[in-house]
């Protein structure tokens, strides 16, 4: 791949225009392409690993938000460590948070920014204005990275959200961390910087399935368990894993992600190479929560596509790919299901079978 310095003619909607003919309206309505469009020319081509969408699953909803995956490049980049200097439009209020944020992140592991593929850009299409969402990997028992639950909760935290955070967010927090099952050390933080709330979102990504109601008790979760409980039975034996994304403030709120989640990695988990996809569609459009089309239009987004070989991006592949399906359960609401899929350029010898 070609480094942020030599791509910078280059942004994420060069390769997003090339897979718009691919796109079903099913999937991205022609207001979201055109918002995902804007914040695809945001970051040089190579400062992301991954454009990602996020789309609804009932039949009604076309609203499809997205997500960018960085790469070591990209966090040096948006820290203003990198020989291209930031332009104007990424030197607002809410991105010196990200640019904060970038610096600690690559102040806090040796060799700086090993890990920047563990950090996410998410942009909310519903608003007109493109303002940042942070989602990051957290791994406090790692002694390796100096990140720890007071780096977290009393600096990161604080300063991603603009003001100062509550005892009672806190304590919340805090006891989510500290009432996992013994050798539960895999979880992502996601603050929402463009919405105003004093929340996080917190994903719980390696409990077993069967722990997983204990711990939702433990830690004082009030919302509809025994959907918890069906979900979970219903969609464990098709997936490797069960996150549990939940969203923690001054109280633990009555809803909760899940996320029947595969070990392999994203390209190597795509449905000719894993078959559990299929049955994880399967249940979901019999509960009543994923319309056929859509899980139609999802399977048949998968596969790739070589640039014309006589421009300057013939060596690469573009791949489209699945990457994982949520559904979020909500006391007093119906559940929905989400489908999150996206696009990657690959040097074309490495991406040659992966999609």
């Amino acid at each position: 791949m070609k480094s942020l310095t030599d791509d910078m003619e280059l942004n994420l909607n060069t390769s997003l225009k090339w897979v718009e003919p691919l796109l079903p309206p099913l999937l991205m309505s022609p207001v979201s392409f055109s918002r995902i469009q804007r914040a695809a020319r945001l970051l040089p081509r190579s400062a992301a690993d991954f454009l990602g969408f996020e789309c609804r699953l009932v039949e009604s909803d076309s609203q499809t938000d997205c997500a960018l995956n960085l790469t070591a490049d990209g966090a040096r980049y948006l820290a203003g460590r990198h020989e291209v200097a930031l332009p104007e439009e990424l030197r607002t209020e809410s991105w010196q948070r990200v640019q904060r944020f970038y610096q600690e992140w690559g102040d806090t592991r040796e060799p700086a920014y090993v890990d920047a593929g563990a950090t996410w850009l998410e942009f909310d299409t519903a608003s007109d204005e493109l303002r940042p969402n942070l989602l990051f990997g957290y791994w406090p028992g790692k002694k390796e990275i100096r990140r720890s639950l007071p780096w977290l909760v009393q600096s990161i935290i604080p300063m991603l959200l603009g003001m100062p955070i509550s005892q009672a967010l806190q304590s919340n927090l805090l006891r989510c961390f500290e009432l996992c099952p013994p050798g539960t050390d895999d979880f992502q933080v996601g603050l929402m910087i463009a919405r105003h709330i004093q929340a996080v979102r917190l994903c719980v990504f390696d409990i077993h399935p069967d722990e997983a109601p204990a711990y939702l008790e433990r830690v004082g979760w009030k919302g509809p368990m025994d959907e918890v409980r069906r979900t979970l039975e219903v969609l464990a034996p098709h997936a490797d894993f069960m996150g549990l994304h939940l969203d923690v403030g001054e109280q633990l709120y009555p809803q909760i992600g899940i996320e029947p989640g595969f070990v392999a990695g994203p390209w190597a988990r795509q449905p000719h190479l894993e078959p559990r996809w299929h049955h994880q569609f399967e249940q979901l459009v019999n509960m009543g929560l994923c319309t056929p089309s859509k899980r139609d239009a999802l399977l048949g987004w998968v596969g790739h596509q070589r640039y014309p070989a006589d421009s300057k991006d013939g060596g690469l592949v573009l791949l489209r790919g699945l990457s994982h399906l949520k559904i979020v359960l909500r006391t007093g609401a119906p559940a929905l299901a989400k489908a999150y899929f996206g696009i990657a350029d690959r040097p074309l010898k490495a991406g040659n079978g992966v999609a």
